[in-house]
């Protein structure tokens, strides 16, 4: 009989602890689901589709568009602020002491300020979107961390093992990946539109590989700049539309097609580090690594073709995201797998889990509808061929004509990490927050 008991016991712990280990991959701060830090994530960002299906809390960015209306009215607003106020009156920012936990809360939370901050909605909307801001204001300020804890954040890059296509030595000084910036005097963004569309929340730095190391990816950029010195990077051609009549020629200035292009096999490389604000109110680059993005070219020569039609054997493309839930370690998207791609880049800014745009049958509206394949959005943007798909050198979307072509030359990325915060701290939402920080209350 006692051995039945020491029996039951022991399968008895051990469905204890396979719950216990299930719970906690569930969760992103604390096993306990009902933690403090856990519900104030859920309450803020999760984001429930018509169909049932609940999205949000471990996305790499907040589902939250240009027309949400979520937490601005109704019960989501008041559960928000309650849950908020909770936080707050009990110091919940004392609850966990682990810096990185810390700083992807805080991350969020500036997300969240930052949507709340830039849009115009109606005048209940607006008072509801001050008194969210006045409660993430004080949230951000208590999670803040210390210069010192900002530097010792882990190098989530470097620990991730295990992942075949992630590149080695990415970010390795001397190495083969070579760091591409605007060979400028003052710090300019080589991923500007990266960078705007992000809100400053991160810096992206441009890194370029090509078969034969270190010394011929400067080669190749050396060849740039002296074909855009001693020839003409910009031609002018007449008539290129076909709706432009030959009685009435019509001139465009496009990328000299002599400009000089990359071997096959060559990659780039763009890297997303987060950034967070210390206890001083300053923003700070981290190590922490959010997205890697890899293209790696297999012809130079070639449009990517029409998905629809055709396999593309022009480019590979590869994405690496930070894991909330696994102590944010790198993981490989895989192919066809489908995410909230244009959240905040590019996108529209209608929300697909207030609005029916996607399918306007009847019924529920199908959640799997509400996401796109994730290696397929780089081919929107970079599908031309070669050197011309590179937009951080054709300076299309760079918002600056004076710099197109931009005049590349090797960089280090930290330098992207100050061109970001430099332009982060000219915008109307951060001079709102250094405000509010200064004048909360504890």
């Amino acid at each position: 009989m006692k051995s039945l008991l020491l029996i039951f016991a022991i399968f008895g712990l051990a469905g204890r602890l396979v719950a216990l280990d299930s719970t906690a991959g569930d969760t992103i701060y604390d096993s306990d689901p009902n933690h403090l830090w856990n519900r104030l994530n859920d309450t803020l960002f999760e984001r429930v589709a018509p169909d049932g299906k609940h999205f949000g809390p471990d996305e790499l960015d907040i589902l939250y568009w240009q027309s949400t209306t979520n937490l601005l009215i109704g019960p989501s607003h008041e559960k928000a602020i309650a849950v908020m106020d909770e936080f707050i009156r009990s110091h919940g920012e004392k609850l966990i002491s682990d810096p990185l936990k810390r700083a992807l809360l805080q991350r969020d939370m500036w997300e969240l300020f930052d949507w709340s901050a830039k849009h115009i909605w109606g005048p209940e909307q607006i008072k509801a979107s001050r008194e969210l801001q006045l409660r993430i204001a004080t949230i951000v300020r208590r999670l803040a961390l210390t210069t010192n804890e900002i530097a010792a954040l882990p190098d989530n890059y470097a620990l991730t093992k295990g992942v075949a296509d992630l590149p080695p030595g990415l970010f390795q000084t001397n190495g083969d990946w070579v760091g591409v910036g605007v060979n400028d005097y003052n710090p300019i963004e080589i991923a500007p539109a990266h960078v705007h569309s992000f809100d400053g929340h991160s810096a992206f730095c441009v890194m370029l590989h090509v078969p034969g190391g270190r010394a011929a990816a400067l080669d190749y950029l050396n060849a740039l700049r002296n074909f855009a010195r001693d020839e003409h990077a910009w031609i002018s051609v007449t008539n290129r539309f076909a709706w432009v009549s030959t009685n009435s020629p019509h001139f465009v200035l496009e990328l000299n097609t002599n400009t000089p292009n990359f071997p096959t096999n060559t990659e780039w490389a763009l890297g997303r580090r987060m950034c967070v604000i210390d206890d001083a109110g300053k923003i700070r680059p981290t190590s922490v690594v959010e997205s890697i993005q890899v293209r790696r070219y297999l012809d130079v020569n070639q449009f990517i073709p029409d998905p629809r039609f055709h396999t593309n054997n022009v480019q590979r493309m590869f994405e690496f995201q930070m894991d909330k839930r696994h102590g944010a370690k790198l993981r490989e998207v895989a192919t066809s797998e489908k995410g909230f791609s244009f959240v905040h880049f590019r996108g529209k800014g209608i929300d697909p889990f207030e609005e029916s745009y996607r399918n306007r049958s009847p019924g529920l509206l199908d959640s799997a509808k509400l996401q796109n394949e994730t290696l397929m959005t780089c081919r929107e943007c970079h599908s031309s061929r070669g050197i011309f798909s590179v937009l951080s050198y054709t300076g299309f979307l760079a918002g600056e004509p004076g710099l197109h072509p931009v005049d590349l030359a090797p960089m280090d990325v930290a330098r992207e990490g100050a061109a970001a915060v430099y332009w982060k701290q000219t915008r109307y939402d951060w001079g709102l927050l250094q405000g509010l920080w200064t004048s909360s209350n504890d």
